[in-house]
């Protein structure tokens, strides 16, 4: 078959280092069109992954390319009008979080989807990693019995690396931008939460990237309660911007806790010195991590790539393209994401 035509909109960070490396290692796909509303940047992404077409207007680059999937990268306050366009022009569209602002945003992009005939998904990239995909295996066979909790901790004191401003000066600011990765992984297990407590503060401690004065970091500590209305488990976020905290996604149930380290491995929570049995017992699920992080070591930056989250979403979103099959995140996993996103954000920086 005819590998499917991509075309990008936004020439940020997100297309350089991500989705752009991905199509370039992809048989079934290829970037034929870049567009961005800074022409200079379009041309010198485009030219770097030698993209054919490049632009500032969408519907020309869109017409005149005529895409079978449109990625939308761009800061998300244009998330619904471009994603809407594209769906229109014919192409499935594939939008990186955050999906939306608001709930109404979020069901304008459905509805046009379900009226036009093509589909859409929204990066939830984090969902992909390794050692997330295997706690969620051991929690479906039961390993710690009934789910009670689920927390998520997340802290990195110097954000230097951030590329861009706006990633602070979007709606909720930096937090509120880096709030999606928390939430999708929170509905994975459960479909009925409900916020209950939200809390911020500003200890002023964040490393800010060049180009952000560190004033404008209003908030920098995000801890998030919520529920499950069905079951009455519970759910928590901590996001710091003054400390760092390994990111971490804990599963706690009736027989024991696990806890996976995206980007490490998953491994028992106890307070109790192991004993021997329980080392023997669990001594594969060890051997495997330590195999694990020795391989990791070992990779290439190419087998890198093939096995970060982003290159496993984009594959699955366009192998689903071609076969009509599911994809991991569906609309109504993008929509709950954006419906408690709301309900945050919402509470700490005003509706």
């Amino acid at each position: 078959m005819e590998p499917l035509k991509v075309a990008l909109v936004g020439a940020g960070a997100v297309a350089a280092e991500a989705h752009l490396p991905v199509l370039a290692e992809l048989e079934d796909a290829r970037a034929v069109a870049l567009v961005d509303r800074d022409e200079d940047r379009a041309r010198a992404l485009a030219t770097r992954f030698s993209v054919d077409r490049h632009g500032t207007d969408l519907d020309a680059v869109l017409a005149e390319a005529q895409p079978d999937v449109v990625h939308v990268l761009t800061p998300p306050e244009s998330h619904r009008e471009l994603a809407c366009r594209c769906l229109e022009a014919g192409a499935h569209v594939l939008i990186e979080k955050p999906f939306a602002y608001t709930t109404a945003e979020a069901d304008a992009v459905i509805e046009t989807a379900k009226a036009t005939g093509r589909r859409f998904s929204v990066v939830h990239n984090e969902l992909y990693f390794e050692p997330v995909f295997e706690l969620h295996r051991r929690v479906r066979a039961g390993e710690i019995g009934t789910l009670c909790s689920v927390d998520f901790v997340s802290g990195r004191r110097n954000q230097a690396f951030v590329p861009d401003r706006w990633y602070f000066t979007t709606r909720g600011g930096r937090l509120g931008e880096t709030l999606p990765h928390a939430l999708y992984q929170l509905i994975e297990f459960f479909d009925d939460l409900e916020v209950q407590h939200v809390q911020t503060a500003r200890l002023g401690h964040c490393i800010p990237p060049s180009g952000v004065d560190s004033e404008a970091v209003d908030l920098d500590e995000l801890r998030v309660s919520l529920a499950s209305r069905g079951s009455g488990a519970t759910a928590h976020i901590h996001y710091s911007l003054n400390s760092e905290l390994p990111t971490a996604l804990l599963a706690s149930g009736t027989k024991g806790t696990l806890v996976a380290h995206p980007f490490r491995d998953v491994s028992p929570w106890t307070f109790d010195r192991i004993g021997l049995r329980d080392l023997v017992k669990t001594l594969p699920q060890w051997q495997d991590a330590a195999l694990r992080k020795l391989r990791l070591r070992r990779e290439t930056p190419r087998q890198k790539l093939r096995s970060s989250p982003h290159f496993l979403q984009i594959r699955e979103f366009l192998a689903a393209v071609r076969s009509g099959a599911e994809f991991g995140v569906t609309a109504s996993k993008a929509r709950e994401t954006v419906r408690l996103w709301q309900d945050v954000v919402d509470r700490y920086a005003g509706a």
